[in-house]
């Protein structure tokens, strides 16, 4: 028990001190900065942030209203717009409590979760009965997988240890048939969820056939099978609760991805051969597009060349090793989606019409990580092979071929945002004040369309974390949007903002504020009334001064007798 214990404790450490070395400076910067990945802006990881507190918010509640989130007002069903990962806010959820500043509460939520991504490795290495330190070699890849590394800004797109947690209850299962393994690789498949929906959508149907290969290996039997299905179809119940609401919203919303957007953001061949933008190893050159860097790197790919010839021949390994060979195929092929084509035929427009959620998936890139993670595997079933056979130097000599593997996908130093040590601001704290009723607009609004327009936006929700009202901006992966009699979907949210950003302050644009979205505070940031002041002073019956200091000016909001009536 005690060795047991102290392997786990080593493990653990090991892999947090690879996540460390991975994204250094962070370990320096862990109370003032947080990981950007290769985004441009830091729109995605304060959003991230955001998203933390939003969860952490509503635990002392019992999660009630966690689905309207406090932007877009009064849009409802808000969280469900884009990715919410509620497990990882409810871990770390006590921390708020203590005071701690935002940047720390992230960076355990997000150190947390690439720990566990080398844990997982690890513990699915040792299922697959790979020897314990080419396992934890299997861990470290895993902790530095160069798609992690490049998507690293967006919270959830860090946690795929949900992926070999199931793959390891899977395996145990097909070899001792126990429930305690049916159930485990369940909470896999419900932790992958609730850590990220877009790597469970992926993963899914290759869960489904990682259960036949499990029950195939305890030959069917009846018993094994009801085993499985019953632990399956409790996951299946745990998931309806979390995923029904966001299906209903989008369902009514209309939200789809376009099919141009989709293979925009499908991998092509050539973006297998090209690194993520900070890797530390020129060769081959890095590619800071979206769909770009996804190389495996030549020694991971070296060694899970060799593994998968080891584990085939290996009659022990052998089904395991054909089931992530052919894991890493088909997540090749998810990954360039509507950029295979077969005759005609792109599978993956089929794949959209029919599997629920799957037309909202707006980068089948990602799937570039359950490649990566079966790759790693393979890997170390080879390396533990040869572990087996040789002696104590060439054992030395096979750890370090696996720690270069891990150090060749480097992508160092890490790109920080800086994040100041308290959401509170003067004017944010004086809206925290202000009566439970109050509705915000922050003006200006942004006057485009791409990712980087919405960083002040992202910084608002910040603020938001302190002042705790209910604002009419926001920023996240769907905008509120609406249908026509006649079967239209116009994006009602991004022409109000595009209005705003342009023609404000204007009577039509007050009044829509004052009577359709219930505004009735405005908070213009000071460089944009420099330069709007006569505009703004021209609807001063609309407009009340309430609050100044040298960042915003705050003004009441509410229509004069006889304005804004309809008819």
């Amino acid at each position: 028990m005690a060795t047991s214990l102290t392997r786990a404790l080593s493990v653990t450490a090991s892999c947090l001190a690879a996540a460390l070395a991975a994204t250094w400076p962070l370990a320096i910067n862990l109370t003032t900065a947080i990981p950007e990945g290769t985004e441009h802006e830091a729109t995605v990881s304060i959003f991230s942030l955001w998203g933390l507190w939003w969860t952490a918010d509503r635990v002392p509640h019992g999660f009630a209203g966690y689905w309207d989130a406090p932007f877009f007002h009064p849009a409802s069903g808000v969280t469900t717009y884009s990715e919410p990962f509620p497990l990882v806010g409810l871990a770390v959820a006590p921390l708020w409590g203590l005071g701690l500043a935002p940047a720390l509460i992230y960076n355990v939520a997000f150190l947390g979760l690439l720990t566990l991504n080398g844990v997982f490795g690890y513990r699915l290495a040792r299922a697959l009965g790979v020897l314990p330190v080419p396992a934890l070699i299997g861990g470290l890849l895993t902790v530095t997988l160069p798609f992690v590394a490049k998507v690293e800004g967006a919270l959830p797109l860090v946690a795929v240890f949900g992926i070999p947690w199931t793959l390891e209850g899977l395996v145990r299962f097909g070899k001792t048939g126990s429930t305690r393994w049916a159930i485990w690789a369940a909470a896999g498949l419900v932790a992958t969820y609730l850590t990220c929906q877009q790597y469970a959508l992926l993963f899914g149907p290759l869960a489904l056939i990682g259960g036949l290969v499990s029950v195939a290996q305890q030959r069917f039997k009846p018993a094994a099978n009801k085993r499985l299905l019953a632990a399956g179809l409790c996951a299946a119940s745990v998931l309806a609760l979390v995923a029904l609401p966001g299906l209903r919203v989008r369902a009514e919303a209309g939200f789809h991805r376009s099919d141009d957007l989709v293979q925009a953001l499908s991998a092509r061949p050539v973006d297998f051969f090209t690194r993520p933008e900070l890797a530390i190893v020129p060769f081959p050159p890095t590619d800071p597009s979206d769909t770009g860097g996804l190389f495996p790197g030549a020694l991971l790919l070296a060694l899970a060349a060799a593994g998968a010839i080891v584990g085939i021949r290996n009659p022990a390994t052998r089904r395991w090793t054909l089931y992530l060979a052919a894991t890493a195929a088909a997540a090749l092929v998810l990954a360039m989606a509507l950029n295979v084509n077969v005759a005609g035929w792109a599978p993956f427009a089929t794949i959209r019409a029919i599997v629920p959620g799957m037309s909202e998936l707006r980068s089948p890139t990602r799937a570039t990580a359950i490649l990566q993670l079966s790759l790693a595997t393979l890997g170390v079933i080879g390396l533990s092979r040869a572990w087996s056979v040789v002696g104590r130097k060439g054992a030395t000599l096979l750890a370090l071929l696996g720690l270069l593997a891990a150090a060749e996908n480097l992508s160092l130093p890490a790109r920080l945002v800086t994040v100041p040590p308290t959401p509170g601001t003067a004017w944010a704290d004086w809206l925290h004040e202000q009566p439970g009723d109050t509705v915000v607009a922050h003006v200006p609004f942004p006057d485009g369309l791409h990712v980087s327009d919405y960083e002040i936006e992202a910084w608002r929700m910040f603020a938001q974390i302190d002042h705790q009202k209910p604002i009419v901006n926001g920023y996240s992966g769907n905008f509120p949007q609406t249908h026509t009699p006649f079967g239209a979907i116009i994006p009602i949210y991004t022409q109000f903002q595009l209005a705003m950003a342009q023609q404000f302050p204007t009577e039509q644009l007050l009044c829509i504020m004052d009577r359709s979205q219930d505004v009735n505070t405005v908070v213009i940031d000071r460089d944009w009334l420099a330069t709007h002041a006569a505009e703004v002073d021209a609807y001063k019956g609309f407009l009340q001064p309430a609050y100044t200091d040298e960042h915003v000016q705050i003004y009441r909001l509410q229509a004069p007798p006889g304005k804004c009536t309809s008819g």
